[in-house]
């Protein structure tokens, strides 16, 4: 019996057999995420029901030297959630879905990690007056977990440019070390501490470890959340921006965004679309309202909650006078008038603008995506570099069947941008080998080009900053020493960043 058969058969014992499996199929279906580029076939497929069981799983991996990839919904665009080569184990923490406790009082929710931010912020919504954890999740919220969010350190859904990031939300954690240890970090780390409430206080701050380290420090099982009462006031408004004789439609909307941003305006979101990106959403009537508006140029919209209606008065007033003074051409106030902002805060739209990447070519489409973040000034330079980089590759678009790199930013908190963009194109098994270096050469010209901050790491971003000589020396030393010390066997997520070939390297 080899040492797979025998870590089967251990795990089958910790979960039961309806839990674990080695299924050609089922472990083929898991090589897979959102992403075009298959990786790795698991050995052994695992959904356990606690953090006891994964501290025993982790146990029996060590024991035989078996790779651990962590896996939530599935949702991730750059390989996060799937082996980076054959073989190993993917712990699949879905199960792991409770909500286990809302504290009003502190204004904490702690959950397990396996439940999806859409199912979370549901529950919230029906808990006393109302509540939501600020910034609510990607894009891909209906299926995406809290653990994958705090992985990647994601943004996207309401409450970006108030709250930023969903990992500024969490307060503590819950984490399965690679050896199976469990621990504790923010205030829960003290054990005479009853609730978690604070992040800080008892030294290093150790939850940032495992904040965006998408899945090579440990297994996030729970976590601990603000929680913010839904405002019971919000407005909203959209915009058309077009090319004037002295000024590019980009420099518009650059402009007003950092006046909004350095006003310290109570924005709760605002999303730009760039012209390219918007043309694929009124050619294609995904957002029909827009098509219906006649809108030509790019399109930018804001959202903005208070407490009181005088407040979200002086809030309008201060926002839209600068978009006035930007020249910014105001759409309705009505959804079929082109107000996304409406669609977006009232109808969920926060985990639905992301469908062109996703839904352009159905079934048969797929999208090389990155997401970055980057100062506001720099969203011109960003432009041009898109629109080089799809000149430079026109021909090997036709080739695959796909349009060139379009992209949408989203308002952070307190003064950035995150650029959210890709290709969308055909998926076909003979063009995946270009489509990679296609993928791989558009990260490359970011981080080269422009120091382009990516978090979403998955196997070809991480990688590309080794490759491109991003990571400095003496920062990629220190990450190996760190993921040395909480993972000594080299068991957990080996393929991210090279981290495995670290290890081969010293013999181990």
């Amino acid at each position: 019996m080899n040492n797979i058969q025998k870590a089967y058969e251990d795990i089958e014992d910790i979960v039961g057999t309806k839990y674990v499996t080695d299924s050609d199929a089922i472990c083929y279906s898991y090589s897979m995420n959102c992403d075009t580029v298959l990786q790795g076939i698991p050995d052994i497929v695992v959904k356990p029901d606690s953090t006891e069981e994964i501290s025993e799983i982790l146990k029996v991996a060590n024991r035989y030297k078996i790779k651990v990839i962590p896996r939530g919904g599935g949702a991730d665009l750059t390989g996060g959630a799937k082996p980076i080569g054959d073989g190993g184990i993917v712990v699949d923490i879905t199960r792991m879905n409770r909500v286990l406790d809302v504290d009003e009082e502190n204004h904490i929710v702690t959950a397990e990690c396996g439940i999806s931010w859409s199912e979370l912020c549901e529950h919230l919504r029906k808990v006393g007056i109302g509540y939501y954890t600020g910034s609510t999740g990607p894009g891909s919220g209906f299926s995406a977990t809290i653990g994958g969010g705090l992985s990647n350190n994601t943004l996207g859904g309401g409450g970006a440019a108030m709250y930023g990031n969903v990992t500024e939300q969490c307060v503590g954690l819950e984490v399965v070390l690679p050896t199976g240890e469990i621990i504790y970090t923010g205030a829960k780390a003290n054990s005479f501490c009853e609730k978690p409430f604070t992040r800080f206080g008892l030294g290093p701050d150790y939850s940032g470890l495992f904040l965006g380290d998408v899945g090579i420090h440990g297994i996030k099982t729970k976590a601990s959340l603000r929680l913010y009462p839904i405002p019971e006031y919000a407005a909203y408004s959209t915009y058309e921006i077009n090319d004037s004789q002295d000024k590019a439609e980009y420099l518009k909307a650059m402009e007003v965004m950092q006046k909004w941003q350095h006003h310290h305006l109570s924005l709760h979101d605002f999303y730009y679309y760039t012209k390219g990106y918007t043309k694929l959403l009124t050619t294609f009537q995904i957002k029909k309202n827009l098509a219906n508006a006649g809108v030509e140029g790019s399109v930018m919209f804001y959202t903005t909650v208070a407490n009181s209606q005088k407040e979200l008065d002086d809030n309008v007033e201060r926002i839209e006078k600068i978009a006035k003074e930007g020249e910014l051409k105001r759409l309705g106030d009505t959804i079929e008038e082109g107000n996304l902002g409406k669609w977006f805060y009232e109808e969920d739209g926060r985990w639905q603008w992301a469908h062109v990447y996703w839904g352009l070519y159905g079934t048969e489409g797929t999208s090389l995506g990155t997401c970055l973040k980057c100062p506001t000034y720099q969203l011109p330079d960003y432009i041009q570099l898109y629109e080089y980089w799809t000149n430079r590759n026109r021909e090997k678009f036709w080739d695959i069947g796909g349009g060139g790199a379009n992209f949408l930013v989203i308002g952070c908190y307190p003064c950035y941008i995150d650029i959210t963009g890709g290709i969308t194109l055909h998926t076909d098994k003979k063009n995946r080998k270009l489509q990679y270096e296609l993928w791989e050469d558009l990260i490359l010209s970011q981080i080269k080009d422009l120091g382009a901050i990516h978090y979403w790491m998955g196997e070809i971003i991480g990688r590309a900053l080794v490759d491109s000589g991003a990571l400095k020396k003496e920062y990629y030393d220190f990450m190996i020493t760190v993921k040395k010390a909480l993972d000594p066997n080299g068991i957990m997520s080996p393929g991210k960043f090279y981290l495995g070939e670290a290890y081969q390297k010293e013999g181990r």
